[in-house]
């Protein structure tokens, strides 16, 4: 596997329209990404699939709604460990790496409208990925979060690059 990976990630609402794979592997080329991380997949069921060179794993419910997906390129495909689907909200990819692996968690966090418990569970089960990971090897937690953190810098935890006010899920995602 090359040195540098061009990582991005994006919620694209569905993977169930006629065409929207494919537009999303042009985008994937035409930006030089590497990797890329799907929130809202809305596919059923968890798996991998092989499409154009590009490797897709997923992980959905029973419902077509939710879902996480991270879709890879010809020069990462070799390198991918293994995954594990957590849930229809959390993926976990494991890629080979010299000297270190790398682990990547996509994530889809519930949304304002979800109560509490559902939240936590999400908490809790991105701590279960977590607890997957080597302690050396790098981690990369990305997704949609569903929260606003807001331009306040807090530790080396958050930038000061965030958008709007930080709402109540943000201070949970901080925390």
């Amino acid at each position: 596997m090359k040195d540098k990976l061009n990582i991005a990630t994006w919620n694209i609402r569905t993977l169930l329209q006629k065409g929207k794979l494919e537009n999303i592997k042009q985008e994937m080329e035409r930006m030089k990404l590497n990797i890329l991380g799907l929130s809202e997949v809305r596919w059923k069921g968890a798996g991998k699939i092989t499409s154009g060179g590009h490797k897709i794993i997923y992980s959905g419910g029973t419902e077509s709604e939710k879902g996480v997906g991270i879709i890879v390129d010809q020069t990462v495909t070799k390198a991918i460990k293994g995954y594990w689907t957590l849930s229809d909200r959390i993926l976990l990819v494991k890629i080979a790496g010299k000297p270190v692996d790398l682990n990547i968690i996509q994530v889809y966090a519930p949304t304002a409208n979800s109560n509490d418990e559902d939240l936590d569970k999400f908490y809790n089960e991105l701590d279960t990925a977590k607890t997957q990971c080597k302690s050396q090897d790098p981690l990369i937690i990305m997704g949609d979060f569903n929260a606003k953190v807001g331009t306040e810098k807090v530790d080396d935890i958050v930038g000061k690059h965030g958008l709007g006010i930080r709402n109540e899920r943000g201070e949970k995602l901080i925390e």
